[in-house]
């Protein structure tokens, strides 16, 4: 009689615990995080490329608006038979591998950008993987790329789930990776660059006018502590049950 009373009393006892968890839980506030790459942070830097420093001929420009603050990259791609390309690159940590952006909280990206003449474009994310990444080689770092669709043309907000980026098969390849070696490593973020579409057209123009890009997230902390709070409680119920049950045991001996 005495074990039934303890096992009410106990029982009593985790519920009004559960209770006051789920409340905590709810009324916490919810951890947002937002890093900005543009506009641009401290130590990011940001240049326009194309392919002339290898004998190509595609015209890359990058400009700023005084108006609204906006940045403006153009592109013409060559019509040769060489291939040709052409982007944007923010570098997260120029001076030093030791600050990269930590980017282990972020779900999506957001891209708050008018696109003119394209009707699609690339993201690639670079990311320090410590297994394979060579500081001095900058294509060992692991690209995480997403082929992004322009539905239209004019300003519009783009929302790039991180989870749809995914490692190429030929950098695998190139750099002679095992493919079991497939962690996204987000908390080095090193680089992040916006280029032409596969399927550009050479000699047809196309622009980006950028007003902002985030990297966006929500903490699942909250959630997590209420998990492990629900764990110990479990815990606590199962061993008092496991002690309740050898007593009975020895009792009947």
């Amino acid at each position: 009689k005495s074990w039934n009373q303890k096992m009410k009393r106990l029982n009593r006892i985790l519920f009004v615990l559960s209770v006051i968890g789920i409340a905590v839980y709810g009324l916490a506030p919810e951890r947002y995080f937002k890093d900005m790459v543009f506009p641009l942070q401290e130590s990011m830097i940001l240049t326009a490329y194309d392919d002339r420093d290898d004998g190509g001929m595609s015209r890359a420009n990058l400009s700023t608006t005084d108006a609204d603050s906006s940045l403006l990259f153009s592109c013409t791609l060559h019509t040769g038979e060489s291939p040709a390309w052409c982007g944007l690159l923010w570098s997260f940590a120029p001076d030093s591998l030791l600050h990269y952006r930590n980017w282990m909280l972020v779900d999506s990206l957001v891209f708050d950008v008018d696109v003119q003449g394209t009707t699609e474009f690339l993201i690639k994310l670079w990311t320090f993987d410590p297994d394979v990444t060579d500081p001095e080689n900058k294509f060992s770092f692991r690209p995480l790329i997403k082929e992004v669709t322009v539905e239209k043309e004019g300003r519009q907000r783009i929302v790039v789930p991180i989870s749809q980026l995914y490692v190429p098969d030929y950098w695998y390849e190139s750099q002679k990776v095992d493919r079991s070696l497939e962690l996204k490593h987000l908390e080095g973020a090193a680089r992040l660059e916006i280029s032409s579409g596969w399927n550009m057209k050479r000699g047809k123009s196309f622009s980006l006018k950028i007003y902002s890009i985030e990297a966006k997230g929500v903490s699942s902390f909250a959630l997590g502590l209420l998990l492990f709070f629900f764990l110990a409680i479990a815990t606590i119920a199962v061993g008092y049950r496991h002690k309740k049950k050898e007593y009975e045991k020895y009792a009947k001996v």
